[in-house]
């Protein structure tokens, strides 16, 4: 169970490595990943050596510290439906960051293994990495094939055999599977279109691994040998902090990495979204274990003790970081603050200050705006764009409704999902239309500025036929600035109308 939790997770994040998104920022977020991971395992073994005062353990727990628990980070964004490109470089720097850490991790071993007298040599380590890249193609490969056998209705079945029976024979060669999973889900997302039905299948069955996943790791914990430990739990937690947190700042100046910033905020410290530690780290320790049981049990102690502080702190700074970045929905925010502060007063006026907005009871609809519920910066498709372009744009996005802009950005037209089947199957139309040609639905007609009130938001889609809209500047500059789903407007409208008659009783 515990395997199978990590697989999931695992396979979905791997699907964040496609041909599109990498081309575009990929290369910075692969500079920043390196330099943060670099500096993060320098810093952890340089302080925890004299701790610790073992090289091959030092060592170790730097490469450990490199490593991001991609269950906890996967599933905060998840449930706070974050979207954007900030959400979409955590993914991808977690991913990256446990791939730094596996590799690193085969190579420390084995110079453990070599200065205990062992046999292993680099002969281990490339098949570990080698074998494990090719599982995951072939399973990745074998996922596609399954899926497109049992049609559209059969996702489950197909990814939970391809996912044990990969663990499995990971298990009987000796082959890492967390690379592996990464490996199968980045084949799945690139070589064909069935990556989101196999990932929106995972709902109805993932949960309870999820659950039993961590309820295993937490059965490691005894509170009696980590404190006996504190003071390394604490050496290693502050500089694994520092190593995240600067490391990434260093990664984005020197990778000339862009976030987009939220009003006149500077860029979102987007090492804080990755201090989440658990399952991922422990494994590590685990397998230490089976080469030195001492040496393997102090870190497992040093990595139990630190995880209750990274999965206490972490989630709250990972959900902090998506807020800041604007890429939380409003209406999601006002879904879970209602929750917890009918439960917990202290703990709902607690989250309102971590996420520096004030109580949703005390907001009218006048003073929620589009831009409070719009997913910011959308890929648009340029006005010169082809029929292929704009096929491959429509295949990848998650609207149907596509915005277009001219050469500065401004906005001028949308097309919608149902117009190109006028065209698609046209070949002389398909030489001859572009974007700027099929975008047929006004300007005027289908945005809205993103200062318009949640109510002017409601009104708008009453008469409005699609599901999606474009959020512009302003009307006069037309800069496309978001996308803006029906569905957002109508859970905001219906969680403040909660909130508000909440507190209408309390007060009576």
């Amino acid at each position: 169970m515990n395997d199978l939790a990590m697989a999931l997770v695992l396979f979905a994040l791997g699907g964040q490595f496609t041909l599109q998104r990498m081309r575009g920022s990929g290369s910075a977020l692969l500079r920043l990943s390196g330099i943060e991971a670099a500096f993060t395992f320098s810093l952890v073994a340089a302080f925890s050596f004299p701790v610790l005062s073992s090289l091959s353990g030092s060592l170790l727990l730097g490469v450990m510290a490199v490593a991001v628990a991609p269950a906890t980070t996967l599933l905060v964004l998840k449930e706070y439906q974050s979207k954007g490109p900030t959400t979409d470089a955590v993914l991808t720097l977690t991913a990256l960051s446990n791939i730094w850490a596996i590799l690193a991790f085969e190579a420390v071993l084995l110079v453990l293994v070599a200065l205990s007298g062992g046999e292993a040599g680099p002969g281990a380590v490339l098949w570990d990495a080698g074998g494990a890249i090719l599982y995951g193609f072939a399973a990745g490969h074998l996922l596609i094939f399954l899926r497109h056998q049992s049609g559209r209705e059969g996702d489950t079945v197909p990814l939970l055999t391809v996912l044990l029976l990969t663990i499995g024979v990971c298990k009987i060669t000796g082959v890492p599977h967390m690379l592996a999973f990464l490996v199968t889900g980045a084949v799945v997302a690139n070589r064909s279109r069935v990556f989101q039905p196999l990932t929106g299948a995972m709902e109805s069955f993932a949960q309870p691994a999820f659950v039993a996943f961590f309820v295993i790791n937490g059965m490691h914990l005894d509170f009696g040998v980590i404190q006996a430990s504190w003071f390394a739990v604490g050496i290693y937690a502050l500089t694994r902090t520092i190593g995240k947190v600067v490391g990434a700042r260093l990664g984005m100046k020197i990778g000339n990495l862009r976030l987009p910033k939220v009003a006149d905020s500077q860029s979102p410290p987007i090492g804080l979204g990755l201090l989440c530690q658990a399952g991922a780290a422990i494994a590590l320790a685990g397998y230490v274990a089976e080469y030195d049981p001492y040496l393997g049990e102090q870190l497992r102690n040093i990595i139990l003790g630190a995880a209750i502080l990274f999965e206490l702190a972490g989630p709250l700074l990972v959900r902090h970081l998506a807020i800041s970045a604007g890429e939380v929905p409003l209406g999601r925010m006002l879904i879970h603050g209602t929750q917890r502060e009918e439960g917990h007063p202290w703990l709902g006026a607690f989250s309102w200050v971590i996420q520096g907005r004030q109580p949703a009871a005390t907001l009218r609809p006048s003073q929620i705006k589009v831009r409070h519920l719009m997913r910011p910066d959308p890929v648009p498709l340029p006005a010169r764009a082809g029929l292929d372009e704009i096929l491959r744009f429509a295949d990848h996005s998650p609207y149907h409704h596509f915005p277009v802009v001219d050469d500065k950005g401004r906005l001028t037209g949308i097309i919608a999902l149902g117009d190109l089947d006028r065209v698609a199957y046209d070949r002389h139309a398909a030489r001859l239309v572009t974007a700027g040609d099929l975008a047929t639905h006004s300007v005027e007609g289908s945005s809205m500025p993103a200062t318009a009130t949640l109510i002017e938001a409601r009104e708008f889609f009453q008469d409005y036929e699609g599901h999606s809209a474009a959020v512009v500047l302003n009307r006069r500059s037309r800069t496309l600035v978001g996308m803006l789903e029906r569905s957002e407007v109508q859970r905001a409208s219906h969680s403040l109308e909660k909130k508000n008659s909440t507190a209408i009783r309390e007060k009576s």
